[in-house]
């Protein structure tokens, strides 16, 4: 549903209930940890196989790696964020338009799953 500060032109309406999503997160916490935990494990994993190829002792080297680790978090949890800043800004963007073109999006025709299935031929050589 539309703000108390926009009106919503009732052609569009249907698109502005697609869109609400009522506050729910859809996002799992394991989805969320993604990105930071894979930055952090980026360092040690790659000094790691660098000693590997290098024929080196697995633990060389090891000490800066797991000191950038948490910075490496951090970094994720930052570039989290901000990707999230931009797909709200985008989704911002796509309301706006339907609520200043509506007449470019009509409404879907409703139609039953039994109207949409077609009768299915096998083609067989």
């Amino acid at each position: 549903m539309g703000d108390e500060n926009y009106p919503v032109d009732p052609r569009v309406q249907w698109a502005m209930d697609v869109m609400d999503q009522e506050g729910i997160n859809f996002e799992a916490d394991w989805e969320k940890l993604i990105v930071p935990v894979n930055l952090a494990a980026m360092f040690p994993a790659a000094v790691g196989l660098n000693n590997l190829i290098t024929r080196r002792p697995i633990k060389t080297n090891m000490l800066f790696a797991v000191a950038a680790a948490p910075f490496m978090f951090g970094l994720g949890v930052k570039l989290r964020e901000w990707r999230s800043n931009v797909n709200k800004e985008n989704m911002a963007l796509m309301k706006h338009y339907i609520l200043t073109h509506p007449e470019r999006f009509p409404e879907p025709k409703r139609s039953k799953f039994i109207d949409v299935i077609k009768p299915w031929n096998a083609y067989r050589t």
